[in-house]
């Protein structure tokens, strides 16, 4: 585990999202070993900023103001303490669609934020810290360097070329970074294919899963019940195949359906909320999602077959394994560690007879998913971040 570093960390989300995300995991891993943190929270816009001022999305306006202070100082897991800085705000440039005017606009947004970084960074007593970039090419293009940094790393968890939102600009701004990173992290096999190619020192870290938040569900008592339940925890979003939920809900009139998260995906809504046995339970703070698990027969995952699928590694997976639930998945991506203990469906009718064979399980099945969940652990995959950060500097040293 890397010990007594700087680290300067630049996802695409936020320290306080309601949704996980795996920078976020490891950073409160890597606290626990005397490494300064500084974690930039994702860059809002002024249009973000003015539907804050409105009572609209979750914007801390006053921190983007600089009304409150940008930086803070946060307590992780562990009790160790990590900084987040709020940048100031930004100009919207995703609807821009010539090149030349999106990058000038780019460049100046990063202009717009690198003096609050460096500010950030001079005050904390932090130097050429280990930059890693969290699935954020657009701010990492053209802050290369700008933090004298030791080392640059590209943290690759999506498919760009895939993703609605950043589908038009994303893949040849992200390979103009990864020419500039010294290293590239991917969370899946699939993304491994897809940017090895890219750039010659390239590593596979695949997610993890707080594993004593969840394997408590596998010991918890189990309420008597009349109807089996199928459980579903995460966004229903653009990912979710409707279709094959749809086929399952209607052919399972005997089981209730449980569907915890945020559902942005509104055909999906429409075709399910008619359903008696469909339970939408909204969206959850991560902490309160194993106590919906614990009456949950069979996990799903439901997603569509897609570019951007196909390199998905889902966060989901574990967490329903380490609870000791069997999984059922459509065969959106092939997740090979797991292949021995998640059965993947071809189509919706095999997805519903799969379903339907793991209703019950044996506990010498429950305990096999945990063991395997076990070796997911963050703490694990914190090491082997900490092993690829190391391999990514060796060779920058061979290269100089």
């Amino acid at each position: 585990m890397i010990r007594n570093e700087s680290v300067l960390c630049m996802p695409l989300t936020t320290w306080d999202s309601e949704f996980p995300n795996t920078l976020v995991q490891l950073m409160h891993e890597f606290s626990r070993f005397d490494n300064k943190i500084l974690f930039v929270d994702y860059e809002f816009t002024i249009k973000d900023l003015v539907n804050g001022s409105n009572g609209g999305d979750k914007v801390p306006v006053k921190r983007i103001l600089g009304i409150k202070p940008r930086l803070r100082k946060v307590k992780t897991k562990y009790g160790a303490d990590i900084y987040v800085l709020t940048p100031p705000p930004v100009l919207p440039v995703n609807w821009v669609k010539w090149d030349n005017p999106y990058r000038a606009l780019l460049q100046l947004n990063c202009f717009l934020i690198r003096k609050s970084i460096n500010d950030a960074l001079i005050k904390l007593g932090i130097s050429n810290p280990i930059l890693i970039n969290g699935y954020n090419p657009f701010f990492g293009l053209h802050l290369a360097g700008a933090f004298r940094e030791s080392l640059n790393i590209y943290y690759c968890y999506d498919e760009i070329k895939g993703d609605a939102f950043y589908s038009f600009h994303g893949p040849s701004i992200e390979k103009d970074y990864i020419r500039k990173v010294d290293g590239v992290v991917t969370t899946s096999d699939a993304l491994y294919e897809s940017k090895c190619h890219l750039h010659p020192n390239c590593f596979v870290v695949k997610n993890g899963v707080d594993l004593s938040l969840f394997n408590q569900v596998a010991s918890q008592p189990r309420r008597q019940k009349e109807r089996p339940l199928i459980g579903y925890t995460g966004s229903i979003d653009e990912r979710f195949d409707t279709e094959c939920m749809h086929y399952l809900v209607r052919n399972m009139p005997e089981a209730d359906f449980l569907l915890v998260g945020r559902t942005p995906n509104r055909e999906a809504r429409e075709q399910l909320i008619h359903y008696p046995n469909v339970i939408f339970a909204g969206s959850r703070k991560p902490e309160e999602v194993p106590g919906f698990l614990v009456d949950v027969d069979v996990c799903i995952i439901p997603y569509i077959k897609s570019t951007t699928t196909r390199g998905v590694y889902p966060l989901k997976i574990n967490e329903y394994l380490a609870a000791g639930k069997p999984v059922v998945m459509t065969d959106f991506a092939y997740i090979s560690d797991l292949d021995c203990v998640v059965s993947v469906a071809d189509d919706k009718e095999h997805f519903l007879k799969l379903v339907r064979s793991h209703l019950s399980s044996t506990e010498q099945e429950i305990r096999r998913r945990i063991k395997i969940a076990s070796r997911n652990s963050w703490e694990n995959k914190a090491e082997e971040l900490s092993e690829a950060i190391e391999a990514i500097r060796i060779k920058k040293y061979i290269v100089q």
